[in-house]
């Protein structure tokens, strides 16, 4: 099942990067890739990728579209940074543990065992050639979603609903789909 419009209402603002500006431990929405079938993927095809890290002219990702964004905000809560206070239009990786660039060490720790992010079912890693990349979208967070969505001062159920809330704004009722989402044997194309 696609989470796409799910992320939609809480990936937001965006900011469009040039290729070269794409870091590890940032999301963005790339929205034109000249080697993808389509080449611009739009709607529930949109592209949401948490970058893990990034060699010579490749980057190396996890497609956000397939995970529960419940499960994606407790991963990125497993590897945010306490020490450092989250601030206006800030960067992501700037708040979220120091890896080496490769991503290995971030794959090897967090993301390989973690079925909820990873997995052959999800089918969700991917690369992207950075010459290849036409259109890419950095997703800025607000700082009061930031500090809601880390937890601070709130308890889960709260950034539970925080998620629901965020999701559930200007939807049309073609958009919708209930948070959680359908049982995990229900396999949607």
């Amino acid at each position: 099942m696609l989470y796409t419009y799910q992320y939609k209402k809480f990936l937001n603002p965006e900011v469009r990067v040039p290729r070269s500006e794409i870091r590890p431990r940032n999301i963005y929405r790339i929205s034109s890739y000249k080697t993808g079938d389509p080449i611009t993927k739009t709607g529930q095809d949109m592209r949401y990728v948490f970058v893990i890290g990034k060699v010579d002219e490749k980057i190396h990702c996890i497609k956000l579209n397939e995970i529960k964004p419940i499960d994606f905000i407790q991963f990125l809560n497993k590897i945010r940074n306490k020490q450092i206070p989250i601030k206006e239009d800030q960067k992501l990786e700037e708040v979220l543990k120091k890896f080496g660039k490769d991503g290995k060490q971030l794959f090897e720790g967090y993301i390989k065992n973690n079925p909820k992010i990873y997995s052959t079912k999800l089918s969700n890693y991917r690369t992207y050639i950075l010459p290849n990349i036409t259109n890419a979208w950095e997703i800025r967070f607000e700082e009061g979603f930031l500090k809601e969505l880390f937890g601070i001062g709130t308890t889960i159920e709260d950034r539970k609903q925080l998620i629901r809330d965020e999701q559930s704004k200007d939807i049309t009722p073609q958009e919708r789909t209930p948070f959680p989402t359908a049982p995990d044997n229900e396999i949607t194309e």
